[in-house]
C-alpha cells in the first residue's frame, strides 16, 4: 500500500481519482461486437477514462493513431482478436493490451502473456466492475518503464515515464542482485512482465509524454547489466530499435559473452517470436519492405532459428506476388520503367508466367494509352476553323488516319473522329448562314469522308433548302427587273398620249355609318385615293385625310373597295391617274 505522499505522487492533481480533467483521461478502446459487454463495463470506467467503442473490422486503427491507454479486446466476441492483438502489439506502443477469454481459451492466450504481448488475461465469466477498474490501472507500454533497481519489488508502481538506466561501473556484486532479483520476478524463461491485479489497483497513470529515444548502451557492461538492460528494453518493445539499445542486441552481446546463459537464448527466442509474429503480420499486410529488414536483423542475431528459417523461406515466396503487386501499382502510377523493372524482377524470381504475362499486356495497353492520349491532345489542338480541311501531314484529317491506324476502334480515336466531324458539320453550317454554299459544300464532303452520318445528312438538307431558297430569291429578283423594264418601256411608249377618260362608275355604294360614333353623335369626313385596275376593281385604297382622325376611315375603305368601274385596257389602266374622292358621314344623311 503507498502512504499519503506515495498516493499523491501517483495520481497529481489533474488526474487524481474525483478531480481528472478532460485532457488527462485515459483512453480506453473496447473492442467488442457484444453490446451487453459494453453495458456491463460501463460501471467500471469513472471519470478517469474515455470510453471507444469498436468492432475491430474497418478501419479500426484510426481510432488508436495519435492516442495512447487501454486496448481492451474480447477475444469471445471477435474472431479477429489475435490479429487486432498482433496489430496493436507491432504499431501502436502506446496501449497496454487486455484481453478478454472464456476460461477454456485461457491456455491460447498464455503465451502471449507470458512474453509480455498482453498485460492481463480476464476471464469472461468472472468480469465485474472490481476486476475491470482494477485492470484498467495498467500503464500504456511506452510509459512504464521500471527503473531495474526497483524491478524485483514494485514491477507497477511509481513509474515516472522517463526511466534511467543507472549503470554504477564496478559494482558487480550489486548488478548480479538486481539481475537475480528480476529474474525470480519475470517467473522463469517462459515469463514476461506482468504485474498482479492487486498491485495494478494502485499503480500510477502513464506519462503524459513518451521519453525520448534511449542511448546506445555502453560496450562495456557485464553480462548481468546486459540482462539487465535487456529486461527493460523488452518490457519498453524496444525489441529491435533502435540499434544499440534494443532487446535482441542486449540478449545477444550477453549470449556472445557467456553462451551458456540460460536467460540471454532465451530472451533471443523470445524476441525473435515477437519479431517474427510482427514480420508475418507485415507479411500478410504485403509490407515486404518492413519484413525484409527485420528479417535481416533476425538472420544475424539467430540465423539457425526455425522460426527464422522459415520467415526466410516464407518471403522468398512472397517476393514474387509482392514485386507483382508493385509492378501493377506502378502501371496505375504511369512508371513504366519502375514496372519494366519490377516485370523482370518477378519474372527472374519464378512469379506465374501468367501473372507476368498479364503485367506485360498491361504495361503494353498502358503505354499505348497514353501515346494515344498524348496524339489524341495533338490531333484536338488542330480541330480549328482555318486548319479543318488542311491536307497536310499536321492537318486534322492526316493525324485521325494516323490515329486509326494505331488502332481504329480504341474509345479515344472514337471521340476524335466524332468531335472532327461535329468541327465540320459546325463549319459547313456557319457557310450556308453567310451564303457561302461551296465552302459548306467542301467541309460537309470532308464530314462524310471521315464517316459522318446523321449529322452530316441533316446538314446536307439544310445546305440544299438554302440553295433552293436563294435560287428562288434569284428568280423573284430577276422577275422583279424584268416587270420593271417592261413597265418602263410602256410607260416610255405612252409618254406623249394624253391621258384615258375615268371610267365611268357601275356602282357606288354609300359607306356604313360606324355604330358607335353614331350612338356618340360623331359626325365626320374621310377623303380617300385609290387606283382602278383594267377589270374596274379598286385597289391601292389609301386614307389621306379624316376628321375625327381614325373614326371613319374603316368605313369609308370598306365603301370604296366594294366600288366596281367600266372596264378599260390594261395600257390605259397603266395611265390611270389615282382618283381622290370625299366621303361625308352625317347624321342627318340617315334619317
Amino acid at each position: 500500500m503507498q502512504d499519503s505522499g506515495s498516493a499523491a505522487q501517483a495520481f497529481p492533481a489533474a488526474q487524481r481519482p474525483g478531480g481528472t480533467t478532460r485532457a488527462s483521461r485515459k483512453d480506453v478502446v473496447v473492442f467488442t461486437c457484444d453490446d451487453e459487454l459494453l453495458l456491463s463495463i460501463g460501471p467500471a470506467m469513472d471519470d478517469r477514462y474515455r470510453s471507444r467503442p469498436t468492432d475491430g473490422t474497418g478501419a479500426w486503427t484510426e481510432t488508436l493513431r495519435g492516442r495512447s491507454g487501454v486496448a481492451l479486446i474480447d477475444a469471445a466476441s471477435l474472431a479477429n482478436a489475435p490479429e487486432i492483438v498482433r496489430t496493436i502489439e507491432a504499431d501502436f506502443p502506446g496501449f497496454a493490451i487486455i484481453v478478454i477469454a472464456a476460461a477454456a481459451a485461457h491456455g491460447q492466450w498464455a503465451p502471449a502473456l507470458s512474453r509480455g504481448s498482453i498485460a492481463r488475461l480476464l476471464d469472461r465469466a468472472a468480469l465485474s466492475n472490481e476486476v475491470v477498474a482494477s485492470a484498467l490501472e495498467v500503464e500504456a507500454r511506452h510509459a512504464t518503464r521500471p527503473a531495474p533497481a526497483r524491478a524485483a519489488a514494485q514491477p507497477a508502481e511509481g513509474s515516472s515515464g522517463k526511466t534511467r538506466i543507472v549503470l554504477v561501473g564496478g559494482i558487480v556484486v550489486a548488478a548480479l542482485v538486481i539481475a537475480g532479483g528480476t529474474w525470480l520476478w519475470l517467473g522463469g524463461k517462459d515469463a514476461a512482465p506482468a504485474p498482479s491485479s492487486a498491485t495494478a489497483t494502485h499503480a500510477a497513470p502513464a506519462a503524459a509524454a513518451s521519453p525520448a529515444a534511449p542511448a546506445p548502451v555502453a560496450s562495456e557492461l557485464s553480462v548481468p547489466e546486459l540482462l539487465s538492460a535487456a529486461r527493460v528494453a523488452f518490457g519498453e518493445r524496444r525489441y529491435l530499435d533502435p540499434a544499440g539499445n534494443n532487446a535482441l542486441e542486449l540478449y545477444s552481446r550477453a549470449l556472445a559473452d557467456e553462451p551458456g546463459n540460460a536467460e540471454a537464448a532465451d530472451g533471443v527466442r523470445r524476441v525473435v517470436s515477437v519479431a517474427v509474429s510482427q514480420a508475418q503480420s507485415d507479411l500478410k499486410a504485403g509490407r515486404l519492405d518492413n519484413v525484409q529488414q527485420l528479417f535481416g536483423s533476425l538472420r544475424t542475431a539467430a540465423p539457425d532459428d526455425p522460426d527464422v528459417v522459415a520467415l526466410g523461406k516464407d518471403l522468398e515466396a512472397a517476393r514474387p506476388k509482392w514485386l507483382v503487386a508493385r509492378a501493377r501499382d506502378a502501371i496505375g502510377a504511369d512508371q513504366y520503367a519502375a514496372a519494366e523493372r519490377l516485370i523482370d524482377e518477378a519474372a527472374g524470381l519464378g512469379a506465374e508466367k501468367a501473372a507476368v504475362l498479364d503485367l506485360r499486356r498491361s504495361l503494353d495497353a498502358r503505354r499505348k494509352d497514353a501515346d494515344l492520349a498524348r496524339a489524341v491532345a495533338d490531333a484536338r489542338a488542330s480541330l480549328t476553323g482555318d486548319s479543318l480541311l488542311d491536307g497536310t501531314a499536321n492537318g486534322p484529317r492526316a493525324r485521325l488516319a494516323a490515329l486509326q491506324k494505331i488502332d481504329r476502334r480504341d474509345p479515344q480515336v472514337v471521340a476524335f473522329q466524332r468531335e472532327y466531324v461535329a468541327a465540320l458539320t459546325r463549319s459547313a453550317r456557319e457557310a450556308i448562314r453567310a451564303g457561302e454554299f461551296d465552302a459548306a459544300e467542301r467541309s460537309l464532303t470532308a464530314g462524310a469522308d471521315i464517316g459522318g452520318g446523321r449529322e452530316v445528312a441533316d446538314a446536307r438538307r439544310e445546305l440544299q433548302a438554302a440553295r433552293e431558297s436563294a435560287a428562288a430569291r434569284d428568280r423573284q429578283r430577276s422577275e422583279a427587273a424584268q416587270q420593271r423594264v417592261e413597265k418602263a418601256a410602256t410607260q416610255a411608249a405612252t409618254t406623249d398620249a394624253p391621258p384615258p377618260r375615268m371610267p365611268k362608275a357601275k356602282r357606288r355604294t354609300a359607306p356604313q355609318y360606324p355604330a358607335e360614333a353614331e350612338r356618340n353623335g360623331v359626325e365626320g369626313s374621310v377623303t380617300v385615293e385609290f387606283n382602278l385596275t383594267a377589270d374596274g376593281h379598286t385597289r391601292d385604297i389609301e386614307v389621306v385625310a379624316s376628321t375625327p382622325q381614325g373614326v371613319f376611315d374603316q368605313a369609308a375603305i370598306a365603301a370604296v373597295r366594294n366600288w366596281r368601274f367600266e372596264a378599260v385596257s390594261e395600257q390605259d389602266a397603266a395611265r390611270l391617274p389615282r382618283s381622290s374622292v370625299r366621303l361625308a358621314f352625317r347624321l342627318g344623311d340617315r334619317k
